[in-house]
């Protein structure tokens, strides 16, 4: 089913990523989507705030790293079919 909306906006004007998982990617495949810097907010702080779906029996990792002066930080994982 296509939905006409997304959760970026609540509207049609929203964007995805779509990332193929199985054929014919191959074991060992990578994607890199990296963001603007983001400011703090005075409320807030810092947030990054995304859905994501992972379906499949053989389905790999999806991380999410800080990087700041290329230290880069393991922040959140999730592996496996969600």
């Amino acid at each position: 089913m296509i939905e006409s909306v997304d959760h970026t906006l609540g509207n049609s004007n929203g964007m995805f990523i779509f990332l193929e998982a199985s054929y014919p990617a191959k074991e060992g495949f990578r994607a890199k989507l990296e963001s603007t810097i983001f400011q703090r907010t005075p409320s807030y702080g810092l947030c990054l705030d995304f859905w994501y779906h992972m379906y499949g029996p053989d389905m790999g990792s999806l991380n999410v790293y800080l990087n700041i002066t290329n230290a880069t930080t393991l922040l959140w994982t999730q592996y496996g079919n969600k």
